[in-house]
């Protein structure tokens, strides 16, 4: 075999034996960015972060914001564990029609779902409040939910206690269900509210 047909085979078998190596190293190194449940080797990936700030916009403006003081990424969950949170409710003209605090929540990123639990108090730029043991934003145009010892209370003017509650973002209107009670409360001089059931 003449040396130059020999060169020519060891350097072609060179050649594809690093371009073979090089497409085996190229699947080890982006096996993570392959995997789409976000899992390495079946262990779920955690990230926490102190100080998140969470904003969503509508027609150019601010329409909510979040503020915590913790947040941890679980990709078993699919969204951020929140702790201490804080936030508002912006209408068009930019000024805040509620705000809302809790000892945790959940924020899915995906579905721009904002849950949240432990003392949590919704109020409103009238005085408004509302208490639960959990509340849900679902986003842009979604009614609020709270769920599990809900209390309405509305300018001294009445109480509800109810199971379950559903309410617009500006609390101009809501709806109570499960085992509820309302008391309506009248001052000097002003005609006595009928509830309609």
């Amino acid at each position: 075999m003449p040396s130059k047909k020999k060169l020519y085979i060891i350097l072609f078998s060179t050649v594809a034996f690093l371009i073979l190596a090089g497409f085996i190293w190229s699947l080890i190194v982006t096996r993570d960015l392959r995997n789409p449940d976000g899992k390495k080797g079946g262990i779920s990936q955690v990230a926490t972060v102190k100080n998140i700030v969470v904003t969503e916009t509508k027609d150019g403006k601010v329409y909510w914001e979040l503020y915590a003081e913790k947040g941890s990424y679980d990709s078993d969950k699919g969204g951020v564990l929140l702790t201490n949170v804080l936030g508002n409710f912006y209408n068009p003209d930019d000024k805040v029609v509620i705000s809302f605090r809790s000892d945790n929540g959940t924020y899915s990123e995906e579905t721009k779902e904002i849950s949240i639990g432990g003392n949590a108090l919704v109020v409103a730029y009238d005085g408004s409040s509302i208490r639960a043991d959990k509340l849900t934003f679902k986003g842009k145009d979604e009614d609020i939910l709270a769920e599990g010892n809900v209390i309405i209370n509305r300018n001294d003017d009445f109480i509800t206690h109810s199971q379950k509650a559903r309410f617009n973002t500006s609390l101009t209107f809501f709806e109570i269900s499960g085992k509820t009670e309302t008391n309506v409360y009248t001052k000097d001089n002003s005609k006595v509210q009928k509830l309609i059931k």
